[in-house]
């Protein structure tokens, strides 16, 4: 009798095992909250930094921006662009898949200590480490509990609305910004082509421009699981990410959502 006791109560204690094992892995991920840290710098102040080499922040400093593109569809590659209300810059991780853990609309809170900011072909970042040859290596995934403190997410992202001269004299105030270009469309050879080459893995660079003339360049990875999509033959409105390279503007689209209604008649 006592042994069927002992059996009965080893079942029941396995069951409550089991029952806790189950709820530790259908229980929904940490409550949405911020963490408890005080940003003390902006993003403006740590693009300030840098005066034309690459700069290691040595100062206790916090900065809160939110994830307005993230490397879910492979355009953004090992990097994500953060936005705060006095500008944007891409910070670089080295590693895959941060849309997991850090999508758009995700609040973020970076402590920048020991971390550098740098200047890729005119465009600002935020990396782990400068090499001895002077290439910049993203912040290691092993570290990014040091650095990188998830908040809130599901934060509306609102674009900035500009026009193609607005980035034409942008001058790099629009640097890694999420932005709105409304009324445009891809110049006549650049209408039902792909964006890139995604069987080849050969990036792509296509144009689009406003009713005016005024032209800027739309680059595509051929990593980006669009690439091989066609662009659009109409006229509408354009979500992208503004990017600098070798000193000119090149706009980015994080997926072909970010293509709105470009259906409309073209431009006489």
């Amino acid at each position: 009798m006592k042994k069927v006791s002992i059996i009965i109560l080893t079942a029941v204690l396995l069951a409550g095992i089991s029952s806790c094992v189950k709820e530790k892995f259908t229980s929904p991920p940490a409550t949405n909250v911020d963490p408890n840290l005080t940003p003390n710098t902006t993003i403006a102040a740590v693009t300030a930094l840098y005066t034309g080499a690459p700069v290691q922040i040595t100062q206790a400093l916090i900065v809160e921006a939110v994830v307005v593109g993230d490397d879910r569809s492979g355009n953004l590659y090992k990097e994500l662009a953060i936005e705060d209300s006095t500008g944007a810059i891409l910070l670089m991780i080295n590693g895959p898949n941060l849309y997991a853990d850090y999508p758009v609309g995700r609040r973020l809170f970076i402590q920048l200590k020991g971390l550098y900011v740098v200047s890729y072909d005119g465009s600002y970042e935020i990396v782990g480490s400068v090499n001895t040859d002077g290439s910049y290596t993203g912040i290691a995934t092993s570290n990014l509990s040091q650095y990188v403190f998830p908040g809130k997410w599901g934060i509306n992202v609102v674009p900035k609305v500009v026009s193609v001269i607005d980035i034409a004299t942008a001058n790099n105030a629009l640097q890694s910004q999420l932005i709105e270009l409304n009324n445009v469309e891809f110049i006549t050879g650049d209408r039902g082509v792909p964006y890139a080459n995604g069987t080849l893995i050969l990036n792509g660079t296509l144009a689009i421009k406003d009713c005016n003339e005024n032209q800027v360049n739309v680059y595509t990875s051929g990593y980006a699981n669009f690439a091989n999509s066609l662009s659009p033959k109409g006229n509408g409105t354009m979500l992208c990410i503004y990017g600098v390279y070798n000193g000119a503007s090149q706009l980015m689209i994080r997926d072909t959502t970010d293509i709105i209604n470009m259906t409309g008649p073209v431009c006489p």
